[in-house]
């Protein structure tokens, strides 16, 4: 029955592969015999419980105490991923920064006194400092509703006899030019044109002006978010359940032994997760705004504090060290008998 062979190994894929090398053919043994006279197909019965076996293995843990140590990992690696995803979408169309040195300086209609340059950076460590910064999140205060900006700043400063009489001229001279204005708000406004945002301020009781600009927000970065978060997700809560079955198949010494060296672990990736998804939350109050740019921010979170995925990484490795010692001295208890299959 060489078709009906092949039907029961394609759905014996459901099952992982160290389930199938140690199983697989007491299982498709059992069902060959069982199989009615002239039967060339699984009936559905069959193939349901197969499948649904199978994915059991691959995607349930074996215990509790594995799927709290599985949730708590797969919540940090999509966060991560998370990341990783706004951060692949950020560089597959990333805006080339301003260059409006020129026009600032024509603004304020002097030479700069002092300047910075915060473009051209590494992405993820760009979203990590604006958000611990706080850097642009209230800028609605400042009577701007228009794009995003990269929080990329390039900065000149000038000193002025009459701060206000630049803004003003500044002001004029921009919506002449075909900029989108924003609202004048305390001495401070924005303007758009060509994929670039100017700021334009006043400080209070000082004679100076500060003249910004920025790249405007590329679009699509929280789908790449969530693309990432669901992708990490996915991939780590299948790595951590296959790992689950190899611990549960471990001596009662050896689990305790993988118990101890986790608990850092998943402290670290809970501690790790909450910070991130915390420091992506934007400040409350009137001007507040959420700037997807920051959704980079839980992979440069990892640059900027190695600690946790270190204490993770280390982790992993131990268990797997364990694991192959298990595997070579002790012996993996194997896994439970086929159960019987309903037609």
């Amino acid at each position: 029955m060489p078709e009906l062979e092949l039907s029961y190994r394609r759905l014996l894929l459901a099952y992982p592969r160290f389930y199938r090398r140690e199983r697989g053919l007491e299982i498709l043994t059992t069902l060959m015999d069982a199989a009615e006279p002239g039967q060339t197909r699984p009936s559905r019965g069959e193939a349901m419980y197969l499948l649904l076996i199978g994915l059991r293995y691959r995607f349930v843990p074996p215990n509790w105490i594995s799927g709290v140590a599985a949730t708590l990992v797969t919540i940090w690696v999509a966060v991560v991923f998370s990341g990783a995803g706004a951060l692949a979408v950020f560089a597959a169309q990333r805006p080339d920064p301003p260059r409006l040195a020129a026009l600032s300086d024509e603004l304020a209609g002097q030479p700069a006194a002092s300047s910075m340059n915060d473009a051209g950076g590494q992405p993820a460590m760009t979203a990590y400092f604006a958000a611990t910064s706080n850097v642009l999140q209230t800028f609605g205060d400042e009577g701007w509703s228009g794009s995003l900006p990269v929080p990329e700043e390039q900065n000149r400063g000038y000193v002025v006899q009459d701060s206000t009489a630049v803004v003003d001229a500044a002001y004029q001279r921009l919506r002449r030019d075909g900029w989108t204005m924003g609202a004048r708000v305390s001495g401070v406004f924005w303007a758009e044109r060509d994929g670039a945002l100017i700021r334009v301020a006043a400080p209070h009781d000082v004679a100076a002006v500060d003249i910004s600009w920025y790249p405007v927000e590329p679009p699509g970065l929280p789908a790449g978010a969530i693309a990432g978060f669901v992708i990490g997700g996915l991939l780590a809560w299948q790595a951590m359940t296959w790992l689950a079955h190899r611990v549960s198949r471990t001596a009662p010494a050896t689990r305790r032994r993988l118990l101890l060296l986790g608990v850092p672990a998943l402290v670290a990736c809970v501690v790790n997760s909450l910070d991130s998804v915390l420091s992506m939350i934007p400040l409350t109050g009137g001007g507040t705004t959420f700037l997807s740019s920051t959704l980079m921010y839980p992979l440069g979170n990892q640059f900027a504090n190695p600690l946790a995925p270190t204490i993770i990484g280390l982790t992993l490795f131990g268990v797997l060290v364990l694991l192959r010692e298990a595997a070579q001295v002790d012996r993996l208890q194997p896994v439970n008998p086929a159960e019987p299959v309903e037609g």
